[in-house]
């Protein structure tokens, strides 16, 4: 059930979206719907149903573990992907160490550092996204390390100063950055790999790691997850193509092209998915409303906040203008043919609005 037969190719096309969303994967949509037949049963249970449901469990758990590169027993199931941040670094955090997170971190990790009792450190970013460690080391100590930005894809070195822990974020990154050779936790959302919503996957590397919600058993996380979105997870990381790297720099030499276009950290390294620009003179939701008039579906504003379309704070942190900012996400299946015709399209709605 969980292996993929090598006679087929499965492709996403889904025409115009460049959208941070995209469909569940179609082998781990077929997957999803035989899980729910043989997967409903508590696999924790004695029975025979929950025995062929904790096979399906600890065999979808192998597979993400191979994939990730990472230990089967160092996995934890979270069924609610925006609590992953706070177990992640709270499971390592005490009241006397420092905190430190980059600028450009997500909004549950800023709200992470608000609420810590001990000392925080906000570390800036340069105008390509990149880290400015501090010379000094930080002692006792835990640092949010995001792989790759969620807006602009951006790749983040590892740290050259001294933490006691790294708890990794690996959401957005998924499969396309390996995690480095010193970590505590790594968090990562199987969305990034076309995967269910409502799922990630959170692994700890020590043993430093205390489950940081109130509890009597001894646990490492809530343990309250669908085990057939689990399969569907494993099935999509198994089947996961990811987007080739020309196309990133196809789609940033396009936009490069059109005037009053300005694309974020252009050469920076970052992973072939994910890039941002910005547009003079006119605001974001007008553009995407545009756009969206066109057949083309894109983001705009800050990914911490997409509903009520904040100004990024990842791009006011490296220095570029908030206003009429775009962010697209390229999904497996897209063309050269598909980036030109947003370029055209782009170049012609900029010629109406500007008059």
């Amino acid at each position: 059930m969980l292996t993929r037969a090598s006679s087929v190719r499965w492709v996403v096309r889904v025409t115009g979206n460049f959208t941070s969303e995209s469909p569940l994967h179609p082998a781990a949509k077929s997957a999803l719907l035989a899980a729910f037949d043989q997967g409903w049963a508590d696999p924790k249970k004695i029975s025979q149903n929950s025995a062929k449901a904790a096979i399906l469990k600890n065999q979808a758990l192998e597979n993400i573990a191979a994939t990730l590169r990472v230990k089967p027993d160092s996995l934890e199931v979270i069924g609610e992907p925006a609590l992953g941040h706070y177990l992640g670094i709270g499971g390592l955090l005490h009241n006397e160490d420092t905190f430190a997170y980059a600028a450009t971190d997500k909004g549950k990790i800023r709200a992470v550092a608000r609420s810590h009792s001990g000392a925080v450190e906000e570390l800036q970013v340069d105008n390509e996204g990149k880290l400015l460690y501090p010379r000094h080391d930080f002692g006792s100590s835990v640092l949010s390390l995001q792989l790759a930005n969620s807006e602009t894809g951006v790749i983040q070195e590892f740290p050259k100063a001294k933490f006691s822990c790294i708890a990794i974020d690996a959401t957005t990154s998924g499969t396309y950055v390996a995690l480095p050779e010193k970590w505590d936790t790594a968090l990562f959302d199987a969305q990034s790999w076309q995967g269910p919503a409502g799922l990630a996957i959170l692994a700890i590397n020590t043993p430093r790691y205390k489950y940081p919600i109130p509890h009597i058993a001894p646990i490492k996380s809530p343990g309250t997850y669908s085990l057939p979105l689990l399969i569907a997870a494993a099935v999509a990381l198994e089947n996961f193509t990811p987007v080739h790297a020309q196309f990133r720099s196809e789609v940033a030499r396009l936009l490069a092209a059109i005037p009053g276009i300005r694309v974020v950290a252009p050469n920076a390294p970052a992973i072939p998915n994910k890039i941002s620009f910005t547009v003079d003179g006119v605001a974001g939701e007008q553009l995407i409303r545009a756009l969206a008039e066109r057949g083309i579906d894109v983001d705009t504003g800050s990914a911490c906040s997409p509903a009520d379309l904040q100004p990024s704070h990842v791009l006011e942190a490296m220095g570029y203008p908030t206003s009429g900012q775009l962010r697209l996400t390229l999904h497996d299946g897209v063309t050269s043919a598909d980036l030109e015709n947003l370029a055209k399209v782009l170049t012609e709605i900029l010629l109406v609005l500007r008059g």
